[in-house]
């Protein structure tokens, strides 16, 4: 297994409220998308996402559903609890985590990252978003073209951190030699539609430059966000 990741603050912001973690050896990624404002929102996403790394590496052997379930209940106490200090209220954080395996991809998840499954045959998202707008795409009130403009496009409905109990999505899926893992937070994604994602992926040799390519188009496009994004590779 391979993987690169690479985590720009864009070109409008003046901070990075995004966090990655990314161990090929261990098969293990994460991306965060901090909310709550620039030193709450970069404290959430790191912190949740070193919970998350901490726990993997005291429970090696614990089943990666129940491990990062766990894991993330963790990074939900410890946020809300110190959401409710001076400067921290209403910090939260989007949260992905995958942990790889030869022949499946564990997944939990809360927010609106993503987590796409990328080979020759296509593209597909694995992860739902818990945003508004999202839901209104799912109950038909909004197109996917109306969705990616709408004023209301950056409300969650669930993140970590933000209530004292959290619902988490878990979920499987299988990847064989050939396919690719991509987990990235919305500043790439609005910005770079998922054909492109495929292709530049596919078609570049090195992950390193798939990255970078991905990242500066969402960066001369706007780059109105964070830009973040873990690629793995299954050799």
């Amino acid at each position: 297994m391979r993987a690169e990741y690479l985590s720009h603050v864009g070109a409008v912001r003046e901070n990075n409220e995004d966090a990655i973690f990314c161990d090929a050896q261990a098969g293990l990624f994460i991306v965060a998308d901090g909310i709550g404002g620039k030193e709450a929102g970069e404290i959430a996403s790191a912190t949740a996402v070193r919970i998350v790394a901490e726990k993997s590496w005291s429970a090696p052997d614990a089943p990666p559903a129940e491990m990062l379930r766990e894991a993330f209940y963790e990074a939900n106490d410890f946020l809300f609890s110190r959401g409710k200090k001076p400067g921290m209220t209403g910090m939260g954080t989007t949260l992905t985590a995958a942990l790889c395996q030869e022949d499946s991809i564990t997944i939990v998840h809360v927010g609106d990252s993503r987590a796409y499954l990328l080979n020759r045959q296509g593209i597909r998202q694995l992860t739902a978003d818990h945003s508004l707008v999202a839901e209104m795409q799912r109950e038909g009130k909004l197109t996917a073209a109306e969705a990616k403009h709408h004023p209301h496009r950056n409300i969650l409905l669930r993140a970590i951190g933000q209530e004292a109990l959290v619902e988490v999505d878990m979920l499987e899926a299988s990847w064989q030699r050939g396919d690719y893992l991509l987990l990235c937070t919305d500043g790439l994604y609005n910005l770079v539609d998922e054909e492109e994602m495929r292709e530049v992926t596919l078609r570049t040799a090195e992950l390193s430059t798939a990255v970078t390519f991905l990242a500066e188009a969402a960066y001369n496009r706007g780059g109105y966000d964070n830009i973040s994004l873990i690629i793995a590779a299954h050799d």
